[in-house]
């Protein structure tokens, strides 16, 4: 924020609850102060970047960032900023804080369309033109919900809400991407447009991705195109948006993979690594060449039993001269080694050496414990990590297994990591200690960040339950076999038993439960299932949860018949939950009557085909309608319709048997119940069922 290259001229802002001056100090202090909130991003960053034309780019500013503290609640948070001048355009950049000061975090929840509401506010109090956002339609609707129709008004009569939702030509990420390296994104989809259109199968593809100096790799979410500065791009999303741009035949993923299938790629690592080399390679005979040096052996010229070992640099006196008394090596050592003798002796003298002998094998079994654990951490750690420095410190190692790619660690301590080589992360959760020490030097290696998932909130069977203390080996082993036969990956540990739930942790110790890493989905349905099999269907909350967590915990216990205990919803969210009961009760009604519309509709078409039983059944306008109103020829007729269309023309049968039933009744004729005549069998079968009264 501080970088004046290219002629940028930096402003720093007032900050707001900050004492720091300088801007530096003042994001140390924001950070300090962030770092009790239960979140791993409790800084939040916005780049204001008015239009390059307006004549008063820092009103604007100052009216977004206006806007965007009370939207989302900002008001009172404390912040920082600059201002950047950069030929003749004036932008912005803010960072807030997100964590309350009871360790909450303000919710950021639906930001893209709440900031492109917040943009279409500033164009039209400042006179800006109208930007045809992605989420223009719902930003209208939100303005006239709260009020703001002049400005939902201004969006329609600029068009922003006609024809299909524009699509942005690149991310923040490529276009800082694009100006890091200097390879225009537009260049690279071209180019693999072309190379797409030039081909027709997998192997002409690859090589008219070669020519462009493209390689194809298998990354973590399918194949990337690896450009010439390294830098990796989605295939299908590169080839997608060229041709959305060249307005040629839309090419799917689906396209992508029928083209390139039949071809193993290699790893995007492997893909860099040789780029590296043959980057090296080319540098050092470039080199070699300016230098007029000629080119280094091969290795196999060497001669057999050569050591390759540095010419040795001698200060001094030359070895072996003496006339210097530093020269000889006996000399120097003899002091030194009657020094580590006579300190060897002391210590052995204090040592218990019965004591050591008889406990030689707990030793020796301790310190190949030690060893092997090592050797698997080595295993699965990036090539090159010295493992054995964190022997002494791990206590488990659970290695992936198929389908996962994560392996769990547990420290001695009682830390637990969780280091993934194929998405580069490492976690942490539990006690601070040895996990962190570990994961810092893992993730340094990986070259990622390390995320803790720090404690959100606990839940237990009732308020009794919170008080439970340390559990046992045997209780542990239950835990995990209960989760485990629940679909759920469970660990246990010397703490309890730890559940995996999305990229939330939860501790179970039995009647009480902690959450780790945030209030996910995964962790809210795990505590409902806890609840329903374990503890009677109820769940007491503990600790300071938000309104937005209880709000969301309670809404998924209502709709799973779980007693939620401690814990005040919020009046909009017990609104939103009757009107799901209603529209359930309606749905339930509606489907109870459509299934009691089919059962009357089939006993009409079995009546008309002469069944007795299915006749006394019907109500007595249906029975007048089938049985009076209806010739033979209209009975056979009506046996043959399908129980759709009958259900949907009861009413009007109904309508019919009402008429002809009070006709009866005003002529004084006596109804009885309707029988299929027996004397005619042939008459029956050749035009249905003829009906006496």
């Amino acid at each position: 924020m501080l970088k004046q290259q290219d002629g940028q001229v930096v402003e720093v802002m007032p900050a707001r609850g900050l004492a720091a001056e300088h801007l530096r100090d003042q994001i140390r202090e924001l950070v300090a102060s962030s770092a009790h909130g239960r979140t791993d991003r409790p800084i939040h960053h916005v780049h204001i970047d008015p239009p390059p034309d307006a004549a008063n780019p820092e009103e604007i500013i100052e009216t977004f960032v206006e806007h965007y503290e009370r939207e989302f609640g900002l008001g009172n948070a404390q912040r920082c900023g600059v201002y950047h001048t950069k030929s003749g355009r004036k932008h912005g950049h803010i960072i807030w804080s997100l964590v309350r000061d009871n360790g909450s975090v303000i919710s950021l929840a639906h930001d893209r369309p709440r900031r492109e509401k917040i943009s279409r506010i500033v164009e039209f109090e400042h006179g800006l033109p109208m930007t045809k956002g992605k989420h223009n339609r719902s930003a209208v609707e939100a303005l006239r919900a709260e009020g703001r129709v002049d400005v939902a008004d201004a969006m329609e009569a600029a068009g922003l809400l006609d024809g299909k939702r524009p699509v942005a030509h690149s991310t923040p990420q490529q276009r800082a991407q694009a100006e890091r390296t200097a390879v225009r994104l537009d260049e690279i989809r071209t180019q693999a447009l072309a190379a797409w259109q030039a081909s027709d199968d997998s192997r002409s593809f690859a090589i008219a991705l070669h020519a462009f100096d493209f390689s194809v790799a298998t990354g973590d979410r399918g194949l990337v195109l690896i450009d010439r500065t390294g830098n990796t791009h989605s295939l299908n999303r590169v080839l997608a948006a060229a041709a959305r741009a060249e307005g040629v035949e839309k090419i799917t993923a689906a396209m992508v993979r029928k083209r390139i299938a039949g071809i193993r790629f290699p790893t995007v690592e492997d893909v860099k690594n040789a780029q590296r080399n043959r980057g090296n390679s080319e540098s050092s005979d470039r080199r070699a060449r300016e230098l007029g040096a000629p080119a280094p052996a091969p290795e196999s010229s060497r001669r057999a039993g050569e050591r390759n070992e540095p010419a040795r640099r001698v200060d001094g006196p030359a070895a072996g001269d003496r006339s210097n008394p530093w020269s000889s090596h006996r000399n120097a050592a003899t002091p030194r080694k009657r020094i580590r003798d006579r300190a060897a002796a002391i210590a052995l003298s204090g040592m218990d050496l019965q004591g050591v002998i008889h406990a030689k094998g707990e030793i020796m079994k301790s310190i190949k414990a030690q060893n092997f654990k090592a050797k698997i951490l080595a295993e699965i750690a990036p090539e090159g990590f010295d493992a054995h420095p964190f022997a002494s410190d791990l206590r488990m190692i659970k290695k992936p297994a198929p389908g996962n790619s994560a392996a769990r660690i547990l420290m001695t301590d009682g830390g637990w990591l969780e280091y993934d080589s194929v998405r580069r992360s490492v976690r942490t959760w539990g006690p601070t200690g040895h996990a962190q020490v570990l994961a810092a030097a893992l993730a340094d290696k990986l070259g990622c960040e390390v995320e803790h998932l720090a404690k959100t909130a606990s839940v237990g069977a009732d308020a009794e339950a919170l008080k439970v203390a340390k559990i046992s080996e045997d209780t542990i082993k239950s835990l995990v076999m209960w989760w485990s036969a629940r679909g759920y990956s469970a660990t246990g540990g010397p703490d309890g038993c730890w559940v995996t739930a999305g990229r939330a942790r939860i501790l179970d110790v039995g009647d009480k439960m902690e959450i780790h890493g945030g209030l996910t989905d995964e962790a809210i349905n795990a505590t409902i299932v806890k609840a329903r099999d374990a503890w009677g269907s109820v769940v007491y909350l503990d600790g300071d949860w938000t309104q937005a967590e209880q709000d969301r915990l309670w809404i998924a216990a209502q709709r799973a018949g779980i007693e939620v205990r401690n814990c005040q919803p919020s009046q909009s969210m017990q609104s939103a939950w009757q009107r799901e009961q209603a529209a359930t009760a309606k749905m339930a009604k509606t489907i109870s009557s459509a299934r009691s519309a089919i059962a009357v509709a089939t006993d009409v078409r079995d009546a008309a085909t002469g069944d007795i039983e299915a006749a006394e059944r019907l109500p007595p306008p249906l029975q007048t309608f089938v049985g009076l109103y209806l010739d033979d020829e209209q009975r056979k007729h009506l046996s043959g319709q399908s129980i759709a269309d009958i259900t949907a023309a009861l009413p009007r049968f109904r309508t019919l048997g009402e008429a002809e039933l009070a006709e009866h009744e005003r002529a004084g004729t006596v109804s009885v119940p309707l029988t299929p005549r027996r004397d005619d069998r042939d008459h029956d079968r050749d035009a249905g069922s003829t009906y006496s009264r």
